[in-house]
């Protein structure tokens, strides 16, 4: 009953068309791998699927089976129009490319349910209607989210974290937001996988009367129990690759029966197919062969379909970047007990050490020019260092979420939200660092002072944080940014002035500065403390040359005079570049 009232309530958006899916010879393979240094291929070849046709109707709840490594998940990706391997051959959905179908015509319920858990099941929904459909303060909208959750058995949990659930319980939530649109095709790779007999059921039950609607069902099953196989009235079963057989159970059964394999009573009919055409090599090419001729002429008759539409458009880019930080901000409070202990741990403790550290320093003195740079060093590269590497690992859990949503959002608007969401980071763990570094050293106007440095640490770390999420972005997929990032920060803080003096630097090596937020933060913290510096006392005694003013530290560093439009400049230029190349590297995935 709760299936026949989801179908009845919440799924009469869309009227019941005629909908043909149409796979002819589909070939998806792998490409040779070679490596520069060896000639012979280091990873060959390898076929998925192979001359894979079939049609699909209206009305069809097809079971695809097949033994492990038979292409059935390739193959549903496909369909899906999301397959990203090398191919050829069509799938075309009333007569359009399945890759250019409306967005929301067609959906995938993956294998794998992936969520943010922080968050509960009510917010998770609210965010893929607003994405999918429009404001979630629209009537209908509202009304399609409620009798979801009421009908699909989620709306006593709509309010609990979405990491208390079940395996069933978050199998119906994928299936869930997937309904949102009321798609015309439905696509589940393995939707009772890990499910007990009941919520097994329930699920079968709910696609079967979507089935009954008018909407195209395909699922791939793995070990079906018998009750559940007889709920599908159509089966598409693959074997190396190939399709072997697709239509009807009563079809499927006499088709087998002609050839003499009878499925014995009691017997698993699904266990019985697939064992049939995985032990027998002649047995597979009759029954092959068979459905090879009769889908020939079953296509001549096909009937013409009109094109489908979809309920769902895409949201204008800032909302989406307003809905993923209201997404990221609620995930920010439930884990606020975490941000607080690292605030602490990386900010409060380090800063604490390094006062103890430089109690009473002034540069006033001869002695004391050194110890401020090395102060104003350790301030700026400790914020930098932080930030970056909390940036640097962002992506790295967020990599599969954003998968299983490629298609609700743009890949733009992720990446901008991801980095505006550490934004509060950057300006909280800069003011920490000054606010408590500097209360025992001597600055001029102290407070002024300290104003202006943090302000300067804010636009450091932001550069920071841009540098990190591009190097995590470009290389999440390896998983070794954490071995490359120190290569790369070397020759960044070198360039800082902290170590050696940019004016001696090669002229070939020069220009690298430039790429170097280190540098721009250095460079403005220290103009901003030494250009108040008027007067360094230089003892008579001392035989190593003195420098009398703030002006002669900066010149000996190599630092520039007109600090504020170099380092405006070329923080927001090291920050968009570090964007871009992050984006790219994201948007590859």
């Amino acid at each position: 009953m709760a299936a026949r009232s989801l179908v009845n309530k919440s799924l009469k958006a869309l009227n019941r068309k005629c909908v043909i899916i149409k796979i002819e010879h589909l070939k998806v393979w792998t490409e040779e791998e070679k490596s520069w240094w060896r000639r012979k291929p280091t990873k060959p070849e390898v076929i998925i699927l192979n001359d894979v046709s079939a049609s699909l109707k209206t009305g069809d709840f097809v079971a695809v089976i097949g033994p492990s490594g038979a292409g059935k998940t390739t193959f549903l990706v496909s369909l899906a129009g999301k397959c990203t391997l090398p191919s050829s051959g069509t799938v075309t959905v009333n007569g359009t490319d399945a890759r250019r179908v409306q967005r929301g015509v067609i959906e995938i319920v993956p294998q794998f349910d992936v969520f943010l858990d922080s968050i509960s099941v009510r917010e998770h929904l609210v965010f893929m209607t607003e994405m999918k459909l429009g404001s979630i303060k629209k009537p209908p909208h509202r009304q399609t989210l409620k009798n979801l959750l009421t009908e699909l058995k989620l709306k006593m949990l709509q309010h609990s974290p979405i990491s208390s659930l079940s395996g069933g319980e978050r199998r119906l939530l994928s299936l869930a937001a997937s309904l949102l649109s009321s798609p015309q095709i439905l696509i589940c790779d393995e939707p009772t996988t890990g499910l007990d007999s009941y919520n097994a059921a329930l699920i079968v039950g709910v696609l079967k009367q979507l089935a009954a609607s008018g909407k195209t069902v395909i699922c791939s099953v793995h070990q079906p129990s018998s009750d559940l196989f007889r709920e599908f009235n159509s089966i598409a079963l693959m074997s190396e690759g190939r399709m072997v057989f697709h239509g009807s159970q009563e079809d499927c059964k006499n088709l087998f029966n002609r050839f003499d394999l009878r499925c014995p009573k009691n017997y698993n009919p699904a266990e019985f197919y697939i064992k049939a055409v995985s032990q027998s090599r002649d047995d597979y090419e009759k029954v092959l062969e068979n459905y090879c001729d009769q889908f020939d002429e079953d296509e001549s008759s096909s009937p013409a379909c009109a094109q489908m539409y979809s309920q769902t458009h895409q949201r204008f880019w800032f909302r989406q970047v307003q809905l993923l930080l209201w997404r990221s901000t609620l995930t920010f409070k439930r884990d606020i007990k975490n941000y607080v202990f690292q605030l602490f741990l990386c900010t409060i403790i380090s800063s604490v050490i390094i006062a103890t550290c430089y109690v009473g320093i002034s540069g006033t003195t001869q002695r004391g020019v050194q110890d401020l740079r090395g102060f104003l060093w350790l301030i700026c590269s400790e914020v930098s260092f932080s930030v970056s590497y909390c940036a640097l690992y962002a992506f790295d859990s967020d990599l599969v979420l954003f998968r299983r949503e490629v298609g609700v959002y743009r890949a733009s608007a992720f990446y901008v939200s991801r980095f505006l969401s550490l934004m509060p980071r950057c300006v909280v763990w800069s003011v920490t660092y000054v606010a408590i570094a500097t209360l025992m050293v001597e600055l001029p106007d102290h407070l002024l002072t300290s104003l202006k440095i943090a302000a300067a640490l804010v636009a450091t770390a932001v550069a920071s944080t841009a540098y990190g999420l591009g190097m995590g972005a470009i290389f999440i997929s390896t998983g070794i940014m954490g071995d490359v990032m120190p290569c790369a920060d070397l020759p960044l803080f070198l360039m800082s002035g902290a170590f050696l003096r940019i004016s001696s630097l090669p002229f070939w090596l020069y220009p690298v500065k430039y790429f170097s937020h280190f540098y721009y933060g250095m460079d403005a913290i220290s103009n901003i403390y030494w250009r108040q510096i008027d007067y360094i006392d230089c003892p008579y005694n001392t035989t190593s040359n003195c420098l009398r003013n703030g002006a002669e530290v900066l010149a000996e560093n190599g630092y520039s005079n007109d600090f504020v439009l170099q380092d405006g400049v070329g923080i927001l230029c090291v920050t968009f570049v570090w964007c871009v190349l992050g984006y790219c590297g994201l948007k590859r995935e």
